[in-house]
């Protein structure tokens, strides 16, 4: 019982993370589209980040896997504000 309650609060966690990237890719968008965020910003941070995180020993493997995997949504996103077109 105990073991369903944990994967049901770790998945529900989940999902709030999720929306909440959803949320803040959208915000990033609006603000590139609109001027007042810089993509180029932006992307300077994504990248030091992904050269960081990996160095980073506090950090377990699904860690950096989740957080990496983050970055590189955003990266996605910021493409698709700038150029209009989905990244390769």
């Amino acid at each position: 019982m105990k073991s369903k309650q944990n994967t049901a609060s770790i998945e529900i966690i989940s999902g709030q993370l999720v929306a909440l990237q959803m949320l803040l890719e959208a915000v990033i968008i609006d603000g590139i589209r609109s001027g007042a965020l810089s993509s180029d910003l932006f992307i300077s941070v994504i990248d030091q980040a992904m050269e960081n995180f990996p160095k980073n020993k506090n950090l377990t493997e699904n860690e950096l896997l989740g957080a990496i995997g983050t970055l590189n949504s955003t990266l996605a996103a910021i493409t698709v504000a700038t150029t209009g077109k989905l990244a390769e």
